[in-house]
């Protein structure tokens, strides 16, 4: 079996069960559109192809290598979503491509394991089918043995690759758990303490708990975005619930309330030397000399003022 940790990138096998012509490729640009773009020629995507790009976060555009020719299902694109790097390839392997169920399809993603991971279990989650599980079985082992895959090995990889986001999302959800048992400690010790809502924090919690369940119950349907969702709103919940957060907030509200510095009282005995004091009383103006220009203007201004 070729996954082993430390590996960066998948190579799978998948057998596409239905291809309908809702894509075009642009000409220009080999990238992929609609089925209602004003130009370009059908392509045959395929039901894994097309819930592989689903379950990516914000991919690239896909861009064809191999775009169609005469079979709009045998094709090529690249694409990029995140810290993956994604190819697909269409191959016909049986009937001269006449019937679905002769196509295969060749995914090979780099990037992280967890993520790699995430996506095929996403992937396997969202199917009408096991990827791994071949109409056609003696004409896909002959495309795989090119590169040196047999069926058992290619099942193994899709099913190494599950386990690997299962286990994931389990110590995901045994991490939160374990946050929630904390706090509700925490709110036991710290019940008496003032500036803190009590009432508040218990809802918050029941709440965490809730989602607590909620996520086992997703992770139980494979449901991996329903687990992430659940977890976000788990956290979210016990932020509120923390005592030690609420208090910590309280704190810093007031240490900002107060002046920050040091006030000087008239006549204190200490002072610190390090202070720079300015002594505005003085009257400057006394220090100022007059020119003979401005002794003749400031005279004129006082005869002006006694009449």
């Amino acid at each position: 079996m070729r996954e082993v940790l430390g590996v960066d990138s998948s190579v799978l096998f998948a057998q596409v069960k239905k291809a309908t012509s809702d894509h075009k490729i642009e000409p220009e640009s080999n990238l992929l559109r609609s089925k209602h773009f004003h130009m370009g020629k059908p392509v045959y995507l395929g039901d894994v192809a097309i819930r592989l790009l689903s379950q990516l976060s914000q991919p690239d555009t896909p861009f064809f290598i191999q775009p169609p020719s005469f079979n709009e299902q045998i094709w090529r694109f690249t694409c990029k979503s995140s810290s993956l790097s994604i190819s697909v390839e269409s191959i016909s392997y049986w009937g001269f491509g006449l019937f679905n169920s002769g196509y295969l399809n060749r995914i090979e993603v780099t990037g992280p394991l967890q993520e790699r991971a995430k996506v095929f279990f996403d992937l396997v989650a969202t199917l009408s089918h096991n990827p791994w599980e071949f109409s056609h079985r003696r004409s896909a082992r002959r495309v795989m043995q090119k590169e040196s895959i047999s069926l058992e090995e290619n099942e193994k990889s899709w099913r190494y690759l599950i386990q690997v986001a299962s286990s994931n999302m389990e110590e995901q959800i045994s991490i939160m758990a374990e946050r929630a048992s904390m706090v509700e400690k925490r709110m036991t010790l710290n019940k008496d303490v003032k500036n803190w809502n009590q009432q508040n924090a218990n809802a918050s919690l029941q709440s965490a708990l809730h989602d607590l369940d909620v996520s086992r119950a997703a992770h139980a349907d494979d449901n991996s975005p329903a687990v992430s969702r659940a977890l976000a709103r788990v956290e979210a919940s016990l932020i509120s619930a923390d005592p030690a957060t609420q208090l910590e907030t309280s704190d810093e509200m007031q240490e900002q309330s107060q002046v920050d510095g040091q006030i000087l009282q008239f006549g204190d005995a200490v002072i610190d030397e390090n202070v720079d004091i300015v002594d505005l009383s003085e009257n400057t103006d006394e220090d100022v000399e007059l020119t003979a220009e401005d002794a003749i203007i400031s005279d004129l201004s006082q005869r002006s003022e006694e009449e």
